[in-house]
């Protein structure tokens, strides 16, 4: 964890670090001095002596029975759904049915929470749809889902309190930092619901703490122990990214600290030859690169093994990625699709259909702009007879018309001259809706909702001025030849006006009710964005029979794991990064260290019941008084040190630089990122942060109150101890800092557990910040 200074010799950076106890690195161990001796001597009495002696254990069971209170207290209340419950409840539910899902974030934490409901006999019947939902009378065995995830959040302070003790802090700090990391609000809030964070910063805790473990043996390198820890390391790094591409982050942390490492031992000065370099260098790229990626990659085979059922994540994939999945669409029914077939269009993204009716565009829209009053066209989530289209070929002819006549006549065509009106890549088309009779049409007006799009509405058969305007192409993704036919479900394709070189294109928001809330269709200037793919899913009256099915089946072409794997890859990177609609409860990474608003879970308007996240605000806002107080005093040692002034002792000193400064570089790195990011985010994102920073907390507080570092320095978080506290002065400083973490945790634990209500007075007295958008103000 901290970083020797290069010696002359391995040796002497034994020796040195041997003098240097409260490093992570290395601490002597208890009672191996005469002048410890001499204090057992002075000793009031045994018992207090064995006390002391086995302090660090009472600490540790401390902050476990502490940590395991606070997460499972009424665990099994709200009996409902709450936030992001309506998802990860849902994929895991989606696991237990074998149903194919898609999500932006890898596959490990929702895999355990479903191994959690595998292990209770739940079905996944339950699909979560809407927070607010009752579990009890849906049969749910909610509580104990809870007390799965429920487990990781209780193993935080715990872990917390390891990573602090195997560094070289004292019992004190090590149990501040534990003290502090089990009554926070926001912690607690997300570790006692079914919701992933937890299940990741627990991989990102112990990652830490095994490269604490795996410093601490530098120089037995290449041991049992030192390759346990070694490997130990990586493999909780590649949990951690298995659990959220957040984990990247911790990546970033170890790997800074590994370079480093490395940086020091290919110093000449050391006695280090490149050959026991190199082994030094392969032994972490193995472990720390290989082996997370080994184990992410494995993680996927077993998320892609299980959902082999055709779901709700098919329509995110390529045809042939659902194809290979069971009772697919795509495998049942893909047929060709003719000129004069009566068709559906479903939008890839958003799964809308596209439908008209005889509504109109109204004459102004809320910004007063005008409109064409023409047909409406808009993107329903259910089918209709509204969303069916006839295909035509865009220059009409008698022939084709002979062919309608005789296929609407129900007469038996040969199936080589139904071949000749197949539609193709590339061809030109006109688009008839059937209800009404009137063809698809775009032309230069803007959209509703999206003024630099153009509207999409329809045009009278027998208006041929304006028929340029209702061509369209037909344009099939990834396909190689003109000749590439369309299909129904297998075939994603772009419809792009010829005259305007507009896409058909939809969105998420909502239309005003003029348009029934259905999604708003309009042209898209940018025809080639992926968001512009529609798919066919069915021919009206066509399905397929027992010899169809059978030669459908054949001509699946088989996609292995490593094809599958990259096209998910790249889906859950462009989602991800497309996560950018505004929500009500998104704030930025400026406001979070200042707990300056949180985010609604829950509410229950009767019981004026409420589920609010945010930090413990007492606690997080003196961590960011440490991690300042920590910079400037490192930057006034450095000062100071430069004109050879020496206020500090050069063990204190050492670990402030060496092993705070790790704590501090992770805060640093687990929050500067998400500067750099473009999609919605929300206070939950600093967790992994907001507990580096309560280490730096607790270890600015030894600092202040702790001068004789090897005296109280742990070499392990079981070993014995010397000495508790220096003075009555530290006592009542640990016990203040403490004392106002627990009282703010229990004042506004009513909005962490949800489990009393709130008067107005009460709601507007937790308010401490007007930026608290908490419910039931009035």
């Amino acid at each position: 964890m901290s970083i020797d200074e290069p010696q002359l010799t391995r040796r002497q950076v034994k020796d040195a670090d041997k003098q240097a106890a409260p490093d992570a690195s290395a601490s002597n161990a208890p009672g191996d001095s005469s002048e410890d001796g001499k204090q057992s001597k002075h000793s009031k009495g045994a018992a207090s002596n064995w006390f002391v002696k086995n302090s660090s254990s009472y600490a540790f069971t401390l902050v476990a029975v502490l940590s395991f209170v606070t997460r499972y207290w009424k665990i099994w209340d709200p009996a409902q759904v709450v936030f992001d419950e309506v998802h990860f409840g849902k994929f895991a539910s989606y696991y237990l049915r074998r149903e194919y899902h898609f999500d932006i974030h890898p596959p490990l934490a929702k895999m355990v929470i479903a191994l959690g409901g595998w292990l209770v006999g739940y079905d996944g019947h339950f699909l979560f749809e809407k927070i607010g939902m009752d579990y009890m009378s849906n049969g749910v065995p909610y509580i104990l889902l809870r007390g799965w995830v429920a487990m990781f959040g209780f193993a935080l302070p715990p872990l917390v309190y390891m990573i602090m003790a195997e560094s070289g802090y004292s019992v004190a700090a090590s149990l501040l930092a534990g003290v502090l990391v089990t009554f926070d609000n926001a912690l607690v809030t997300q570790g006692r619901l079914i919701l992933l964070d937890n299940i990741m910063i627990f991989f990102m805790l112990a990652a830490v703490y095994s490269y604490v473990r795996f410093f601490k043996l530098r120089y037995r390198a290449f041991g049992t122990q030192w390759w346990t820890w070694l490997l130990s390391t990586g493999a909780m790094l590649g949990c951690a990214v298995s659990c959220k591409m957040v984990g990247l982050l911790t990546m970033m942390l170890i790997g800074s600290a590994v370079l480093y490492d490395l940086w020091r031992i290919i110093d000449i000065r050391r006695g280090t030859t490149m050959a026991q370099f190199t082994q030094h260098f392969m032994a972490r790229a193995f472990a720390l690169l290989a082996v997370p990626f080994a184990l992410y990659i494995s993680f996927f085979y077993v998320h892609l093994a299980v959902l082999t059922s055709s779901g709700p994540g098919d329509a995110y994939h390529t045809a042939k990625f659902q194809m290979q999945l069971l009772n697919n669409p795509m495998r049942q029914s893909s047929f060709d699709v003719h000129f004069g077939d009566e068709i559906q269009f479903r939008h890839r993204d958003t799964g809308v259909y596209m439908e008209s009716s005889a509504d109109r565009y109204p004459l102004r829209y809320a910004d007063q702009r005008v409109s064409s009053q023409g047909q409406q066209v808009t993107g329903a989530k259910k089918r209709s007879d509204n969303a069916y289209w006839r295909i035509k070929p865009a220059q009409a002819s008698d022939e084709f018309a002979q062919f309608m006549v005789r296929k609407q006549a129900g007469e038996a065509i040969p199936a080589e001259e139904t071949d000749r009106w197949a539609v193709h890549n590339l061809d030109f088309v006109q688009l008839e809706h059937v209800n009404t009779g009137m063809n698809l049409r775009t032309h230069d007006v803007a959209s509703p909702m999206t003024a630099t799009n153009m509207e999409i509405t329809t045009l009278a058969l027998n208006d041929t001025a304006k028929e340029a305007d209702t061509v369209w192409q037909i344009k099939i993704d990834h396909a190689k030849t003109n000749a590439t036919r369309l299909q129904t479900s297998a075939s994603f394709m772009r419809i792009v006006s010829q005259k305007h070189g507009v896409a058909v294109w939809t969105h998420s928001k909502a239309l005003p009710d003029w348009g029934h809330k259905h999604q708003e269709i309009n042209g898209n200037k940018k025809p080639e964005d992926k968001s512009t793919l529609w798919t066919v899913p069915r021919i009206r009256g066509r399905s397929a029979s027992a010899e169809e099915l059978d030669a459908m089946a054949k001509k699946i072409v088989k996609m292995g794991f490593l094809a599958k794997f990259a096209e998910l890859q790249g889906l859950m990177f462009r989602h991800n990064n497309a996560l950018t609609t505004v929500h009500p409860f998104q704030s930025t990474p400026l406001t979070w260290p200042f707990m300056v608003r949180g985010i609604s879970f829950w509410t229950d308007k009767d019981s004026r019941r409420q589920i609010y996240l945010m930090g413990n605000p007492v606690g997080w806002w003196i961590s960011d008084v440490a991690l300042l107080m920590y910079g400037v005093t490192m930057v006034m040692i450095a000062l100071l040190t430069r004109r050879n002034v020496e206020v500090v002792d050069g063990i204190v000193q050492r670990h402030m630089l060496r092993s705070t400064g790790f704590i501090v570089a992770a805060w640093v790195l687990h929050y500067a990122p998400f500067f750099l990011m473009g999609r919605s985010l929300f206070l939950h994102h600093y967790l992994p942060s907001s507990i580096f920073a309560y280490m730096a907390t607790a270890a600015l507080f030894q600092f202040a109150s702790i001068m004789d570092y090897p005296r109280f320095a742990l070499k392990h978080w079981h070993s014995n101890v010397r000495a508790l506290v220096p003075s009555g002065v530290s006592v009542v400083g640990f016990g203040i800092l403490v004392a106002a973490q627990v009282a703010c945790f229990l004042y506004f634990a009513p909005l962490t557990y949800g489990t009393t209500g709130l008067s107005v007075d009460e709601i507007h007295s937790r308010r401490w910040l007007s930026t608290y958008d908490l419910h039931f103000q009035t």
